[in-house]
């Protein structure tokens, strides 16, 4: 759009929230970005833009310490001394590095880090230049997390199913789980409120006392990484109350497969009848015989038999096994939760049917976070409050964009990634590409990267907006557009934003940045792949548009330039799994003794032996006023926030004499952090809660990262990738110092 005197009025998207990407009019006049304002979806209701959004122009834009121009190092990493080069001096260095490492060690030896990718399509040309190379690339959509499989469980071959318990749109009950909806993704929380003010009942669930809390109809405090036990009791209750919806878990899961006792596999056709089949067979109540879970009309959902000497079970009567462990006086005392209200909560959700389940990643951002999803799952699967028939996403064409050739790059978890470069676990890795992510700063073990891995890298290389941590730890550095400067294709969010966008360009490049997609054609085009490395974002967005699926019938890049369109509702039941079904019973978990979802208790927990010696408990929650690393110098944001604080409990300041406002250590043996102290009663007893986010330089000393592990869970190595345990952590704090 454009008015009489000149000022365009360009719809694009503001990305500040993780998946919010919130609809915006970028006002811009002789080329300069001047203000954003939300716009409407069509859907009614979702016109939105947050504080940070409003600062961008300011304090992200124009912010005066963006990065300019390429930057090579010239002291040691980490010291501050840069050269500025040209575009042309930084492609061939970074060309020249790359192949000095593909020469000795293998393509593989590179590794892509690049952040964004779930939320912004065209970073996947990095993915692109893995795949040209041979190379590596890291997941960092979740930093580690099992947000991939233990998320909602989609495509990531974790055998359950896709959980999508937040698409009902009228529910009578509304669970909010160990997230802070108000504060880190203000869509989300939109559609909470609407939901409340229709009627719905909203509990909220959480060690900290948040805003989102404050607004809840009840708040219910709990121990961190207790969240499975919870919802096992949960479990326990509905199943004792008879509240199970039987005609979902025979119809929709393996509840009624028969699952064999001696080495925890679903039972097959071959098995018993030799007939070479793969089909899951079910024990129908009809015939009294075991038969093809395809041909039954009568599944049991409780059964135990003996078929050629195989000792079997179905998996419901598994769940129902485990959960004769969980009674509600023991869940109370794991989780702190009194008994009464987890049973009155179970019944709840178990009645006021249809209830929704937004849950955050603080319950699975532990050592055994996967555990704690797959049970939230199962719960939903129980009461059947699992959407069958809502909207499932758009089936983009990333093959012909991340693929070259045929050839796909190979993957790796951010956690093995440490050890790759520490040791040569599963290869060596000698060459890191960061790419908008703050490695150093968001991923766990401050001093181990520091310390160790770094300086076993041959080269690193860092495209940011600013400065950073990570940056500062490079050897070459590139400045790149901010998503003002460039063209994008945005995928729908669930729980928020049910949109397919286009991310148009407001202003051009400013100084000498380059979009990603110019960065990799440039070093792609460098390292001999011409004819791959050619296109425009136009083009690859066509490529992301030409699925043949029925979801993508009426997407059109013209389309997308008019309007946002909305991902199609299926009319069938769809789980991305083997059985076609939900499977709460997870086949590749047997080895594990995890199967079945199971309360283990945090790898760093209060009764842990080092819990003598730190005996507080750390989780990092997330803030309104920071995007992950974001907006830390932000001028704006630092009026309201400005420095970093640890939340303490009262009982546990008095015990070590620390007034509010007080500087204090937060230490342990890996490391330490000094802020401010803010002593309340919003957060749980023996619980310490450190904002994530702040840049090293912004505590008096230390970093919060450097009191977190990176301890590997191979039970999650099994399925998806280890999940990284931010709020897993045994600390002590000390107004003297450690």
């Amino acid at each position: 759009m454009k008015n009489e005197a000149g000022l365009k009025k360009i719809h694009t998207v503001c990305r500040v929230e993780d998946g919010s990407n919130c609809r915006i009019a970028a006002h811009v006049k002789d080329g300069k970005l001047l203000k954003v304002e939300p716009v409407d979806f069509p859907t009614p209701g979702m016109r939105h833009i947050c504080n940070k959004g409003l600062c961008t122009v300011r304090d992200l834009v124009y912010h005066p310490d963006r990065l300019k121009h390429p930057l090579l190092r010239e002291g040691k990493r980490g010291e501050g001394k840069w050269k500025r080069i040209s575009w042309e001096e930084a492609i061939d260095t970074i060309a020249e590095n790359l192949q000095r490492i593909i020469d000795r060690y293998g393509a593989k030896a590179i590794a892509f880090t690049p952040g964004q990718i779930w939320t912004s399509c065209l970073m996947g040309i990095y993915q692109r230049l893995a795949s040209a190379l041979g190379a590596t690339w890291v997941n960092l959509s979740g930093f580690g997390d099992a947000a991939g499989p233990c998320g909602d469980m989609l495509s990531y071959g974790f055998p359950i199913g896709h959980g999508y318990t937040t698409d009902i749109e009228n529910p009578r009950f509304c669970l909010v789980w160990g997230g802070n909806w108000i504060e880190t993704h203000a869509l989300t929380w939109r559609r909470i409120r609407n939901m409340q003010e229709a009627g719905a009942r909203v509990v909220v669930i959480d060690p900290r006392f948040t805003v989102t809390a404050s607004k809840a109809d009840e708040y219910i405090s709990i121990i961190p990484g207790t969240d499975t036990a919870l919802a096992l009791g949960m479990m326990r209750v509905v199943r004792d109350e008879s509240l199970l919806d039987q005609d979902f878990l025979k119809t929709h899961t393996v509840g009624p497969f028969l699952v064999r006792r001696d080495n925890g596999m679903f039972l097959r056709e071959k098995d018993v009848y030799g007939n070479g089949s793969d089909g899951y067979l079910v024990w129908d109540e009809g015939l009294q015989q075991a038969i093809p879970a395809t041909d039954s009309t009568r599944p049991a959902l409780e059964k135990a038999c003996a078929l050629k000497d195989i000792s079997c079970s179905t998996a419901f009567s598994l769940l129902s096994d485990v959960l004769d462990q969980y009674p509600v006086d023991r869940v109370s005392t794991l989780t702190g939760v009194p008994a009464d209200t987890i049973h009155d909560l179970a019944v709840t959700y178990g009645t006021e049917r249809p209830a929704v389940c937004f849950r955050g990643w603080g319950p699975q951002r532990t050592f055994h976070g996967d555990l704690a999803w797959r049970a939230m799952t199962t719960l939903a699967a129980l009461t059947g409050n699992i959407n069958l028939q809502g909207p499932r996403g758009f089936e983009l064409n990333r093959d012909a964009f991340t693929t070259v050739g045929g050839k796909i790059y190979h993957y790796l978890p951010l956690l093995t990634l440490y050890d790759a470069i520490a040791n040569g676990t599963p290869y060596p890795v000698k060459g890191l590409w960061i790419a908008a992510h703050n490695f150093v700063n968001q991923n766990p073990n401050y001093n181990r990267v520091i310390n160790e891995l770094f300086p076993k890298l041959d080269f690193i290389a860092t495209v940011d907006l600013f400065m950073n941590a990570s940056a500062r730890h490079s050897d070459i550095v590139l400045p790149a557009c901010s998503f003002y400067e460039y063209k994008d294709l945005l995928p729908p969010f669930e729980s928020s934003n049910p949109y397919l966008q286009l991310q148009q360009k407001a202003i051009e490049p400013l100084y000498e940045c380059r979009s990603h997609v110019d960065i990799g054609n440039a070093i792609g085009k460098r390292m001999g792949f011409d004819a791959d490395f050619s296109h425009d974002e136009d083009v690859y967005i066509d490529m992301l548009l030409s699925a043949d699926h029925p979801s993508m019938a009426g997407v059109s890049h013209s389309k997308l330039m008019e309007a946002p369109i909305k991902v199609p509702d299926y009319e069938t039941p769809v789980f991305f799994t083997p059985s076609g079904r939900l499977e709460f019973y997870a086949e590749k978990m047997a080895s594990h003794a995890q199967a079945l979802p199971v309360y283990k208790t945090p790898i760093e927990n209060a009764g842990a032996p080092l819990s003598t010696k730190y005996p507080l408990l750390l989780i990092n929650g997330h803030t309104k006023y920071l995007k992950c690393s974001m907006f830390t110098n932000s001028s704006v944001m630092r009026q309201f926030l400005p420095e970093p604080v640890v939340e303490l409990h009262p009982q546990d300041a008095a015990s070590r004499n620390i007034e509010n406002g007080a500087m204090v250590t937060v230490f342990n043996d890996r490391g330490t952090a000094r802020m401010r102290a803010k002593v309340h009663e919003g957060v749980h007893p023996g619980v310490v809660n450190a904002t994530q986010g702040w840049w090293p330089e912004n505590y008096a000393s230390g970093t919060h990262q450097a009191l977190t592990h990176d301890l590997v869970n191979e039970a999650q190595v099994a399925t998806w990738e280890p999940n990284a345990a931010y709020n897993d952590i045994l600390v002590d704090v000390s107004k003297e110092g450690a």
